[in-house]
């Protein structure tokens, strides 16, 4: 595989036709390398003051070709539009089940004339706002359909628009909790997959099979209890915003599969890089975890329950992954040793699965990534949201 050159990087193509990326060292040279804006080019949210600038447990965030920023609200399920300065424009959507509600909104994609797909998880539903979020129409997904190509004990779950129209639903597992003694607490993974379902349910294909959330089971006052260790592996997805692209990591391998419209399937591998679990992530377990029991249990034994859970010492090879607007895969590593405190390294991928190099972001929760910015949520010591969208520097 070359660019311009011969790259450090081994491109094979295996027996079943999936491409298979290895990559020994970034593409980047130093003088090449992207960097990410220090101060914030936008900020939206307040702690106290107007409704509309108040933020409610964002879930996605897009941009529309003139830079208006989209944000949806999950806490308040509206859809909330803001200029490129951050200045509130207008809101559509609420609370609700009928057309132009929401009961648990996910996902936005701007598409074609600035149109506006909103994605409802719960409802399983695409509903069409245009670009000044006047509803357009309302399409239900028959779950129900795409539940008898699925084997049980596997079944449908949550699902992401992709930008033709189809949908990625991911499946899981209902499993029986088998518990151990105290002390005695084991480890296991449920079984998942992604389907790629067509809008007219023609065509359900399997993408993948792959491991759940790494759960351990152990001993509560009323039985059995499954919990996430810190850290747990899991299997993350992406979906391209601005193409039907997807990318599947599970966390067990430094190793991601990305799926093409053209059904392609290419496998990028990386050598991996041991990050220590720390002090903070093993406090934000318990703490997560206790406030699920708080009422329930007393502190002690609280603390019982989770002394029986063995703290993992590093990290999976990757945690979150997002799909940029030009097609690059964006692998979050863990905090930065070599960039400024605070911040956060991400392995970015081309569209062929070539490493270019890290790229140390602040630290945000990602939601958005274009050709020339990144949005996500930033949260203070009093857990007040801001939405930031930091500026892109290429060379």
């Amino acid at each position: 595989m070359s660019a311009g050159g011969t790259l450090t990087q081994d491109s094979v193509a295996d027996s079943a036709g999936v491409t298979i990326v290895r990559n020994q060292k970034p593409l980047w040279r130093d003088a090449e390398a992207w960097s990410v804006s220090v101060q914030p080019r936008v900020t939206i949210g307040v702690l106290e003051g107007s409704a509309e600038y108040q933020l409610d447990n964002v879930v996605a965030v897009a941009r529309q070709s003139d830079g208006d920023i989209v944000v949806v609200d999950g806490g308040t399920r509206e859809v909330r539009l803001y200029d490129g300065d951050g200045t509130f424009i207008a809101t559509f959507g609420r609370s609700g089940s009928g057309p132009g509600e929401f009961q648990d909104p996910v996902q936005v994609l701007v598409t074609s004339g600035d149109t506006l797909l909103v994605w409802d998880d719960a409802l399983a539903r695409v509903t069409r706002f245009d670009p000044e979020g006047n509803l357009v129409d309302v399409r239900s997904v028959d779950r129900g359909i795409i539940a008898q190509a699925v084997e049980p004990p596997l079944f449908p779950g949550t699902g992401r628009l992709l930008p033709d129209g189809d949908l990625l639903v991911r499946l899981t597992e209902k499993v029986m909790v088998k518990g151990g003694q105290q002390g005695s607490a084991r480890a296991s993974r449920a079984r998942s997959g992604a389907l790629r379902v067509s809008s007219d349910y023609a065509q359900i294909d399997t993408l993948m099979f792959f491991g759940e959330t790494e759960l351990v089971a152990v001993s509560a006052p009323w039985g059995p209890w499954s919990i996430p260790t810190p850290r747990a592996t899991t299997t993350v997805i992406a979906v391209q915003n601005s193409e039907s692209r997807i990318c599947i990591g599970d966390q067990k391998a430094p190793e991601i599969s990305c799926f093409g419209p053209d059904a392609s399937r290419t496998s990028i591998r990386w050598n991996p890089q041991e990050v220590a679990v720390t002090e903070a992530d093993i406090d934000k377990w318990r703490d997560t975890t206790a406030a699920l029991l708080a009422g329930k249990l007393s502190e002690s034994a609280i603390s019982a329950v989770l002394d029986q859970v063995t703290v993992p010492t590093v990290r999976p090879s990757f945690s979150s992954i997002t799909l940029d607007a030009l097609g690059n895969l964006w692998a979050e590593q863990g905090p930065s040793s070599k960039s400024r405190a605070g911040s956060i390294d991400y392995f970015v991928f081309d569209r062929r699965g070539v490493f270019l190099g890290p790229v140390a972001l602040p630290p945000i929760q990602v939601l958005d990534i274009g050709d020339d910015y990144v949005a996500g949520i930033y949260r203070d010591d009093l857990e007040v949201e801001y939405l930031q969208v930091f500026e892109i520097l290429k060379p």
